[in-house]
């Protein structure tokens, strides 16, 4: 292990393995991560893994849309298998309210590229056959939801960094920090 890097990531999860290959893929060779114990001890490990493409947040849609994009290329780029899963998702509507809510929801979609379907109790039952619908005025339809492993997907982002330049470490604590007047951190 170097004594100096440009940048170092501290943790050896999903978030910590995302932050070192989204640097590593922007040309920054020369950071490092670390981790106390192994790789995805820590949240990530009993993390759903969970892929909603559904948020009225423009800026965190974009981010959603860009994972699931992401997740999607990463086993081809690494040669790692993310356990990537396409489902779909429905999201049920039994008032024309909520309707309305999905249908606001579609402007932000359309302007992102997220697939969806409105669709009506016919269709839903069509796609989920044991769905009772007889109380449903519709519902939202996503057909790129899915989930992934994120122990996979934390090892592919990992190789994916490697690759790019970057170094990482397991069984390494990190037990202080401070800043020194030039602002380089040690």
């Amino acid at each position: 292990m170097k004594s100096h890097y440009r940048a170092v990531v501290i943790g050896g999860g999903v978030v910590g393995a995302s932050t070192l290959y989204h640097l590593a893929k922007m040309g920054w060779n020369d950071v490092g991560l670390v981790e106390k114990i192994e790789y995805t001890s820590g949240s990530t490990w009993h993390a759903a893994g969970l892929l909603p493409l559904f948020n009225m947040s423009y800026s965190v849609g974009k981010i959603h849309k860009y994972s699931v994009d992401l997740y999607q290329s990463l086993e081809e780029e690494t040669g790692q298998h993310v356990s990537f899963h396409k489902t779909g998702n429905l999201r049920l509507a039994r008032n024309q309210e909520r309707m309305d809510e999905y249908k606001r929801y579609c402007g932000t979609a359309s302007t992102i590229g997220v697939p969806f379907e409105m669709i009506g109790p016919a269709e839903i039952k069509n796609l989920w056959p044991f769905a009772k619908v007889d109380d449903l005025v519709g519902a939202l339809f996503h057909p790129d939801d899915g989930h992934v492993a994120p122990v996979d997907v934390t090892m592919a982002l990992l190789k994916g960094a490697r690759a790019n330049g970057a170094e990482t470490y397991s069984e390494v604590e990190v037990t202080a920090m401070a800043q020194k007047p030039n602002d380089e951190w040690v």
